[in-house]
């Protein structure tokens, strides 16, 4: 009898706990979405030469890739109190039938995530935090955990892997990864119509005896000047490594090839990254939005994370310098539903320009004026934004997009680019890498200005509310101021063309079900 008597109690306990945890919850909502990709891609290396891919999960360059993959995210949103919520979202990116680890090696020559081990049978935490509303004070509410952050058009801050590293993902094309979070702390202050932002975040962790870490920080505050203006202003820092005499800085690429503080006369220097900046949007013209912003980034370069200070003159490759960079950004859109005869289309066109500025590769003048694309989230050209790094260029681009029936819509884009730095006869230089591409790509390069264009065409069909199907198709035209990929390997270890340069394509097709 004592015995059936504690059995109750306990399940009515274990129930009244059950009962309690449950009934602080207001409202749950879940939510998600399913992507399934069809990716075909060729000479993404720009190389004439293309072989087979090299496996699932494993990105080759300069092969002809042909992959399906799936990208599955579920969400849940939970209302403890009025003032306090929780957001979790789960995400598995895979290859079909590509099961296994995957070890990303990632190129680290602005700092980002690197040696993650990937599972595509895993379900990786995508967003983990915390919301606290009028946290202490009526106009502050303070995000705690793994979230996305995003300012502005997202030029400084809006992608941790910024496509030219691999994020957590197994995915053989790393840069349609759909991880954009950060593990921060992020507190807001609405004093509306001005609402700042405070971010504190950790890119990346370093081991107890190598200081690998990659810190952002910042402010930014936005000024809603009227209903059709609005102001921004930003400050944010990007620290890898440390100036500690005691400890390693590391890059993702090679552990043996920096010395510690002070030893053979090099510094140990961490890489610091300071941009501070001025947006405006404005509406005031009729269907007519514009967006223009300009940037300024100073604070210290430190070669030892640049995969191309290895093809620069010796005597400045190993040396630091101050930094002085500057970008500037314009857009325009304007929606022609307003004209008569085309508004059953809902056209709009846009236009925009892009300056990154280059470096010069010998520092002749001591200091370091190559753009640091720090946390970018633009998609100019979808090639070119997985083939080059956002630094180093001028760029246009142009678009049109309609619809063509209520329920499908084209999208076309025109993107030109030039170098803003040009390089001189055969010089060496790795303008980025296709996410998880190992090794780096080498180019061999001409003095031109022209970098290359690009023609993309997306076609969308809106099957139900939830269901969308797209095909996007696209090819880039390098210039001549890129010779073709070389190789360090052979001959003595001298560098030697492998193969001239071709176009690179691609043609994507996907279903996307949210729910």
């Amino acid at each position: 009898m004592n015995k059936r008597l504690i059995l109750v109690l306990a399940l009515a306990l274990v129930v009244g706990l059950t009962a309690g945890a449950y009934a602080e919850v207001q409202n749950v909502k879940v939510s998600g979405d399913i992507t399934a990709m069809g990716v075909g891609r060729g000479n993404f290396a720009l190389s004439k030469t293309a072989g087979p891919g090299s496996g699932v999960g494993v990105t080759n360059s300069a092969s002809n890739e042909a992959d399906l993959l799936s990208i599955a995210r579920i969400r849940v949103d939970a209302d403890l109190t009025d003032n306090v919520s929780a957001t979790v979202r789960l995400l598995n990116e895979r290859n079909w039938n590509g099961e296994g680890s995957t070890a990303v090696t990632a190129n680290s020559n602005i700092g980002g995530i690197s040696g993650i081990a990937a599972n595509e049978n895993n379900l990786n935490l995508d967003l983990a935090y915390v919301t606290l509303k009028e946290f202490l004070y009526s106009p502050l509410t303070l995000k705690l955990g793994r979230q996305e952050l995003r300012f502005g058009n997202t030029l400084i801050v809006g992608d941790p892997d910024t496509n030219i590293y691999s994020a957590a993902t197994a995915l053989a094309e790393g840069d349609l990864s759909a991880r954009k979070s950060f593990d921060a702390i992020r507190a807001t202050l609405d004093y509306n119509p001005l609402v700042i932002d405070g971010i504190y975040a950790k890119i990346q962790e370093g081991n107890v005896n190598l200081n690998d870490d990659v810190t952002l920080m910042g402010l930014n505050a936005a000024y809603e000047l009227d209903k059709n203006t609005t102001l921004e202003g930003y400050f944010f820092s990007k620290i890898k490594g440390s100036d500690a005499a005691t400890v390693y800085n590391v890059d993702a690429g090679n552990t043996t090839s920096f010395a510690t503080g002070g030893v053979n006369g090099i510094k140990n220097d961490a890489d610091k990254v300071n941009v501070v900046g001025l947006r405006a949007a404005n509406k005031t013209v009729n269907n007519l939005n514009l967006d223009a912003q300009v940037a300024y980034q100073f604070g210290t370069y430190n070669p030892k994370f640049d995969t191309n200070a290895a093809y620069v003159n010796a005597t400045q490759k190993a040396d630091t310098a101050k930094r002085s960079a500057w970008a500037f950004q314009a857009n325009a859109n304007y929606d022609l539903k307003d004209i008569k005869g085309l508004e059953k289309y809902v056209p709009v066109i846009g236009a925009g320009y892009t300056y990154l500025s280059g470096a010069d590769r010998q520092r002749l003048d001591g200091k370091y004026r190559g753009w640091d694309p720090m946390f970018e989230d633009q998609t100019t050209g979808h090639i070119m934004n997985a083939v080059f790094s956002n630094t180093n260029m001028h760029r246009a681009n142009f678009s049109g997009k309609a619809k063509l029936t209520d329920d499908i819509g084209l999208k076309l884009d025109y993107v030109m680019s030039w170098f803003a730095k040009k390089y001189t006869q055969n010089d060496l230089a790795v303008l980025s890498g296709v996410a998880g591409t190992t090794p780096a790509r080498i180019f061999r390069m001409d003095n031109k200005r022209p970098l290359g264009q690009e023609i993309d065409a997306t076609l969308t069909y809106d099957y139900t509310e939830d269901v969308q199907f797209s095909l996007l198709g696209g090819v880039l035209l390098p210039s001549r101021a890129i010779q073709g990929t070389v190789s360090t390997g052979g001959n003595g270890g001298k560098a030697e063309l492998v193969t001239e340069r071709k176009h690179a394509a691609e043609l994507i097709g996907s279903m996307k079900v949210t729910f």
